[in-house]
């Protein structure tokens, strides 16, 4: 491995002479940096990126903390941070907390151990107050992707959850729907919370209170959605629903399955509609009705608005983006079908 020694025998100076050109310094004169520079090109040397970074005080890295990778629309984030970090030359270390706090805290702890500059995380729920407290005090820059947490002021990109809820649910009444489910995530998670209302906002408009008994479901996950559905199916004939609202894409491929297992038809017996579209919705028959919110923007938002707390805009308040959901009517919800809808 050719080192920083290397560099400085072949171009007749000091290895001090030679960090002074990597770094950039200008305490050098020009001849000889040309010459430094030429050394390095010749032996094809590559700076210590984590050695220099730590002189400077940085690593030149940040980390994406999110819930669930598998999700493509964590991934489409994650992309997104990944777009704009290496634009302004920074790597990302990305961690998976599986919605759970304690998780959250360790990923956040080893890679604070390890010099990450910031952090961009999508929090488990409520109980990340305490991390990001943590984070505040000492003086660790963080954004807040997705999900909010009550009493934390910082950056924080994430969606028009009550709108998205809210659509999703009226275009079901639209179509005749009046008995309409909502599998939900953890109430411990902002976007669970906040889609909860946009439900109910929706049914109160036209004169229909929320039914306790169709409000099932405690985790983002697919197998959350598959025993919600079998739960939901379990209602006697009078109170099962004609419609299902499931609350993110996972969790809708969990209703289909268990409404599969039971024979019960997508969407001549029973419609389905979700948040965020997904890769597997083209594999799926129908395809499903979303509201499809713009992943990639979150990240690519959500990384700027870091880096910018990185070069040091410490004067800047807290900002809050909120980014619109968009409605994609597909086969799923039941609206392609000629004939009368469910009442």
């Amino acid at each position: 491995m050719i080192t920083i020694q290397d560099v400085a025998h072949r171009a007749g100076v000091s290895a001090m002479t030679v960090s002074r050109v990597v770094n950039n310094q200008a305490r050098v004169a020009l001849a000889t940096r040309q010459r430094v520079q030429q050394a390095i090109k010749d032996l094809g040397y590559v700076p210590n990126g984590l050695a220099r970074g730590l002189l400077q005080g940085r690593s030149r890295t940040i980390a994406l903390v999110v819930s669930d990778i598998s999700n493509p629309f964590f991934t489409l984030i994650a992309r997104g941070v990944e777009d704009v970090a290496q634009r302004c030359g920074y790597a990302v270390i990305l961690g998976n907390s599986d919605e759970t706090v304690e998780k959250e805290r360790q990923y956040i702890n080893v890679m604070l151990e390890n010099r990450v500059d910031g952090l961009l995380i999508a929090p488990a729920g409520r109980g990340s107050r305490k991390v990001l407290d943590s984070l505040k005090q000492s003086g660790t820059k963080f954004v807040l992707i997705d999900r909010h947490v009550e009493g934390i002021m910082a950056d924080l990109v994430e969606g028009d959850n009550v709108a998205g809820a809210r659509q999703l649910t009226a275009h079901l009444l639209s179509l005749g729907h009046q008995r309409i489910a909502l599998v939900n995530g953890s109430l411990e998670v902002s976007t669970a919370r906040d889609r909860l209302l946009g439900y109910q906002e929706a049914l109160q408009a036209v004169g229909i209170q929320p039914d306790l008994v169709r409000i099932v479901g405690n985790s983002y996950k697919r197998e959350s959605g598959r025993g919600a559905a079998r739960e939901l199916l379990l209602l006697p004939d009078e109170q099962r629903p004609t419609a299902i609202v499931a609350t993110n894409n996972f969790l809708a491929v969990g209703v289909i399955e268990a409404l599969r297992e039971s024979s019960v038809r997508v969407p001549e017996d029973m419609a389905v509609v979700c948040f965020d579209d997904i890769e597997l919705a083209s594999a799926l028959d129908p395809f499903l009705t979303v509201v499809v919110q713009p992943a990639r923007t979150f990240g690519t938002l959500a990384a700027q608005f870091l880096i910018d707390r990185l070069r040091g805009e410490e004067d800047i308040a807290p900002r809050r983006v909120i980014l619109p959901p968009e409605l994609s009517v597909r086969a799923s919800c039941g609206a392609r079908l000629r004939r009368p809808p469910h009442g």
